[in-house]
């Protein structure tokens, strides 16, 4: 499944650059855990940021295009002077909860002639998680002793939104982009701060425990961003 939906991104991606009515633009976007997620985690908030491309049909109402986002949702820093043994240095253990994703994005606007235009959005594409570390002397070292993930994870998402669009210089096709949308997708393993935990051995080093999260990516999603309509023309 996730060959069949990247190979719709390329061909996506392919058409779209004969396309001559661009738009693009990013968002911030705050999300919210709901229903089976939020009773999994708990006041689970994931920000992200995303950029977007789309192609607007010159004489329909419609949008199609791509949208690709990445965000941290959980970091947590420990300084262990017992993860090797033999070894007494204090350390730095940083982790990491990264999300990345990649959308299929279609639109239709209600009034594409209006002042401040309205639209639906539907979505479908691929939610990745993963939960890194990285182990470093100290917050200057650039060498890094070790590095690595304990936890990844894919899944299909789809979902389901409106916004507006405000004029900023309405003129050259800059706007103000206000969203809400709901999405959710097929259940998924993840880790989120605090799911991992170090058990030391008495002379040194020792192993990792992992409170592994299962539910599906179930979230309310809030966007704020700017949009640039006609980029190329």
């Amino acid at each position: 499944m996730k060959r069949t939906v990247l190979t719709l991104i390329f061909l996506l991606i392919g058409w779209m650059a004969k396309a001559q009515v661009w738009s693009v633009g990013g968002h911030f976007n705050s999300s919210f855990a709901q229903r089976k997620l939020a009773e999994e985690t708990p006041g689970l908030h994931l920000p992200t940021l995303s950029g977007f491309l789309i192609y607007e049909a010159p004489t329909l109402p419609l949008s199609v295009g791509l949208e690709f986002g990445y965000g941290v949702y959980g970091s947590k820093l420990e300084r262990r002077t017992d993860l090797y043994e033999g070894f007494s240095d204090e350390l730095r253990l940083r982790r990491n909860n990264n999300l990345a994703s990649g959308m299929i994005l279609l639109r239709y606007q209600t009034n594409p002639m209006g002042k401040i235009r309205h639209f639906f959005e539907a979505k479908f594409g691929t939610h990745y998680l993963y939960t890194r570390y990285k182990i470093r002397e100290s917050i200057l070292s650039e060498e890094v002793i070790e590095s690595g993930k304990d936890l990844s994870s894919w899944t299909l998402g789809y979902g389901l939104g409106t916004g507006i669009q405000i004029p900023i210089q309405a003129e050259t096709g800059l706007f103000l982009e206000l969203k809400a949308a709901y999405q959710t997708s097929n259940g998924l393993r993840f880790l989120t701060k605090g799911d991992a935990s170090f058990n030391p051995l008495p002379g040194g080093g020792g192993t990792f425990d992992y409170q592994i999260r299962r539910a599906p990516l179930e979230l309310m999603t809030f966007s704020v961003g700017v949009i640039y309509v006609g980029v190329f023309e």
